[in-house]
């Protein structure tokens, strides 16, 4: 049997219908008045479904593109780029504008049936193909209204939307999870590093006062190599001896490891400056400045060697915990003097003389330890919410795949 979908629920069975997606919903419905007052949805409000900035404006302040005036069950799908699937599933309380750059569809029947359907690759590489322009490519609404889609009965499609209904609650449940967990690992930080809280020893007794020093004072602070043999675009390979890291590598969160580029061992040995040694920290010196990353042993690559937009930062203090110093990189007091000597606006910098100025407190070797261990606990929790997030996305992706045709 042709036009069923791989999985499908046991009680159904027979051909999908295959429909213009303007023979199953009304696009761009012929809106009532603006209201006085409303918040309005812009292509900024919304990530991955996701309303993540809401902006209440008066109807004479209004840009020109408010023009969809929403009702509840309402879908607003992003026609510029829409490979990056921002839209959005409208069903809340108050008066909610968006923005022409949305196409507004209202389904005829299962509303969160269509929702999901659009954000299928097959759609979404449908409406790909009728965009215009190549930075921005995006669709108009008569051209995306004559895209043929296909879809069961109304029983079925309300059946498969309350499924991944469900799917989309459990991601929800783990986003806020997140969330939660790290705006509690950075009060707690806040609080940690300004010294509002302060641990104890193991016999209950205090810890001696915190001691402020220079960076220079604790760690050796080195760059990457910008000589004659800093390697070449020709030289850089998919997988290789080293990985050589670029400003995609150290991210705001530490290391992203999603794009790389390798250079060879021969490369590699003709280097003289900026190759990595475990508990060594990286700081990103031009364009996003300010970034930390640390090359713990769970880092899963033998030789590293940094660019020359960041510096190595390797301590050379007995009673210096790298762990501590990299958590302590990001407390508040840290990131408050990195902007104060960044320069540039185009592409802020930061020169290895304005580093060793920086100052940090330090506490004894057992506090240091105490601390670390303690917001090493929150990170675990954080990188297992963050699997769990990335898995059960996975999982709704594989079932978008098979439960439609």
């Amino acid at each position: 049997m042709f036009n069923v979908p791989k999985l499908r629920f046991g009680e159904f069975e027979g051909e999908w219908v295959e429909k213009c997606l303007n023979k199953v919903s009304q696009i761009n419905p012929k809106s009532k008045k603006l209201p006085n007052e409303f918040i309005y949805i812009d292509l900024e409000s919304v990530d991955k479904g996701r309303l993540v900035k809401s902006n209440k404006i008066l109807k004479n302040n209004a840009p020109s593109r408010a023009k969809r005036v929403l009702l509840s069950e309402d879908i607003l799908f992003q026609t510029v780029r829409p490979y990056q699937k921002n839209n959005y599933f409208y069903k809340l309380d108050g008066s909610y504008v968006a923005s022409t750059g949305y196409a507004q569809i209202r389904a005829n029947e299962s509303t969160r049936f269509l929702y999901h359907k659009l954000h299928t690759d097959k759609f979404v590489n449908n409406v790909l193909l009728r965009c215009t322009g190549t930075s921005y490519p995006a669709i108009n609404s008569t051209d995306l209204s004559k895209i043929k889609i296909f879809l069961p009965k109304e029983k079925e499609q309300q059946k498969i939307a309350t499924f991944l209904t469900s799917i989309d609650q459990k991601i929800e449940q783990l986003n806020q999870k997140r969330t939660f967990l790290e705006s509690y690992k950075k009060g707690l930080m806040q609080k940690i590093f300004s010294q509002e809280i302060r641990f104890k020893r193991d016999d209950g007794g205090e810890f001696e006062d915190w001691e402020e020093k220079r960076l220079c004072e604790i760690v050796d602070i080195i760059d990457g190599d910008r000589g004659i043999n800093y390697p070449k675009a020709h030289e850089f390979y998919e997988n290789e001896h080293c990985l050589f890291l670029s400003a995609k590598n150290v991210t705001k969160n530490g290391f992203r490891f999603l794009e790389k580029q390798f250079i060879s061992k021969e490369k590699d040995d003709v280097l003289s400056k900026g190759k990595l040694k475990k508990n060594d920290i990286i700081l990103t010196t031009r364009g996003s400045v300010g970034h930390f990353a640390f090359y713990s042993k769970d880092i899963p690559f033998e030789h590293m060697r940094i660019n020359s937009g960041m510096v190595i930062l390797r301590s050379k203090d007995l009673n210096l915990l790298s762990e501590f110093l990299y958590k302590a990189c990001a407390s508040y007091s840290i990131k408050k003097q990195i902007k104060v000597i960044a320069f540039g606006s185009a592409q802020p910098q930061l020169t290895v003389k304005a580093i060793k100025k920086i100052k940090i407190n330090l506490p004894c070797l057992e506090e240091q330890q105490k601390i670390s261990t303690f917001l090493t606990s929150i990170d675990q929790k954080i990188t297992q919410t963050n699997q769990s997030l990335e898995e059960m996305k996975a999982f709704k992706k594989g079932l978008l795949q098979q439960m439609f045709v």
